[in-house]
C-alpha cells in the first residue's frame, strides 16, 4: 500500500465517467490509475446478494503486486491498456444525464444522504434516460458488469484471475479453459483481477469471441452468443428494484417450484411466476396495474419464455417503452385471464 498514492473519492457529482467506469453498486470499487490517467485495472466484484463474496485482502494484494509489475515494466507493460478505458459516454457526469434531472439529491455533497448522488445513480440513469429517450436500452445497461459464472467460469477470490472450477458443457468448457489456469489478458489487455474480466464482458459486442491468454503461454477462444448475458441475474441491483416498483407495481416474484408447476402443467423452462404481493397503496394509486396477489404469470406479450424475473423485468424496461401497455396472460383462480400493464414510465 505505501507504494501507491492512495485517494478515496466520496461523491459522484462531478464524476468523469470517460475515466471512471466502473461497477457502481459494490461494497468497495478500487480503480488503479497512472498519473497521466492510465487505467492498470480494476477489483472489487459482486454477482448476487453476497456483498463480499468475491472480496479478499489477498486477492486485493495480489492485484496491487500485479499493478506494480506492469508500473515497473514501463512502456512495454502499458501495451494494451488503453483497452482499459471504455466507449465515450453519452453524459460525462452523472448529473449531466437527463433521468436524473431535477432531482434534490443531485448535488454537491454535503455529508448527508440526501444531498449525494449515489455511485449506482452513475450507471442506472444512462439506461433510465434512454428509456425516457424512448430509445433502445441495450443489453449491456440491464446485465451490466456480468460475472464470468454466466458463461462457466468460476475464480478463486484470493488470486489474481485464477480459474476454480469450469462448469461442464459451458462456453468456458467449450473454449478450452481448465481449473488451475490463471487468465494474463483477455483481448490483448493485461488482466489482473476478476473485476477486470468483467470489465472486458461488460464491454463485449455480442456475439463475438473473446481471446484469453493463460498462465504458460496458452489460448483460449471464448464464444459469447447475442443474448450470452441474460442468463445472469439481476434482481439484486437497484435498477431492478425502480423497474419492478415502477413497471410491475410488485414486491419480487416468485418462481413455481416443480410440484406447483407439475400440478398447473406448466413445462420447465416455461414462465411460472407469481405474485407474492404488493408495496402499501402502491398498485393502485402509481403502476394502475389489475395483478392480484397469488396471480401467477405464465405469458407477456404472447411469450413464454421469459421464464425468470430477471427476463421478464427487463422485457418491460428494455422493450415496452412509456406509455405503452403490456399484456400479461396470469392463472387466477384455476381460470387464464389477461391483465393490463400499463407504464407510467
Amino acid at each position: 500500500m505505501e507504494k501507491f498514492v492512495t485517494v478515496r473519492v466520496v461523491q459522484a457529482f462531478g464524476l468523469d465517467l470517460s475515466l471512471f467506469q466502473f461497477d457502481g453498486e459494490l461494497t468497495i470499487a478500487i480503480m488503479f490509475l497512472g498519473a497521466d490517467g492510465t487505467v492498470y485495472g480494476r477489483y472489487g466484484s459482486r454477482g448476487d446478494k453476497e456483498a463480499e463474496r468475491w472480496l479478499s485482502i489477498a486477492g486485493l494484494r495480489k492485484t496491487m503486486e500485479g499493478v506494480l509489475a506492469l508500473h515497473a515494466a514501463g512502456a512495454e507493460g502499458r501495451k494494451g491498456l488503453s483497452g482499459k478505458v471504455g466507449r465515450p459516454p453519452p453524459w460525462k457526469t452523472p448529473e449531466a444525464m437527463p433521468a436524473w434531472k431535477g432531482r434534490e439529491n443531485v448535488a454537491p455533497a454535503d455529508g448527508s444522504r440526501g444531498k449525494c448522488v449515489h455511485c449506482h445513480q452513475a450507471n442506472d440513469g444512462e439506461a433510465w434516460s434512454l428509456r425516457m429517450a424512448r430509445k433502445k436500452v441495450p443489453d449491456r445497461l440491464v446485465w451490466a458488469w456480468p460475472m464470468p459464472d454466466a458463461l462457466g467460469l468460476a475464480f478463486d477470490p484470493d488470486e489474481r484471475a485464477s480459474v476454480r472450477a469450469v462448469a461442464p458443457g459451458s462456453a468456458a468448457e467449450k473454449a478450452g479453459f481448465l481449473a488451475g489456469d490463471r487468465i494474463v489478458a483477455m483481448e490483448g489487455q493485461p488482466v489482473l483481477s476478476i473485476a477486470d474480466v468483467q470489465w472486458v464482458l461488460h464491454s463485449a459486442e455480442a456475439p463475438c469471441t473473446i481471446e484469453a491468454e493463460v498462465a504458460g503461454g496458452g489460448h483460449r477462444k471464448l464464444a459469447l452468443a447475442e443474448d450470452w448475458r441474460r442468463g445472469g441475474d439481476w434482481t439484486w441491483r437497484v435498477l431492478v428494484w425502480s423497474v419492478r416498483h415502477r413497471l410491475l407495481g410488485t414486491q419480487p416474484l416468485v418462481a413455481l417450484d416443480a410440484a406447483e408447476r407439475k400440478a398447473l402443467g406448466i413445462p420447465d423452462g416455461r414462465m411460472a411466476l407469481r405474485v407474492k404481493g404488493f408495496p402499501p397503496g402502491w398498485v393502485k394509486e402509481k403502476a394502475k396495474s389489475d395483478l392480484e396477489t397469488g396471480d401467477v404469470i405464465v405469458e407477456a406479450d404472447g411469450r413464454s419464455d421469459l421464464a425468470t424475473e430477471s427476463l421478464l423485468l427487463a422485457h418491460l424496461f428494455a422493450e415496452v417503452p412509456p406509455d405503452g401497455t403490456a399484456k400479461l396472460a396470469v392463472l387466477r383462480r384455476g381460470r387464464r385471464e389477461t391483465v393490463d400493464i400499463r407504464m407510467r414510465w
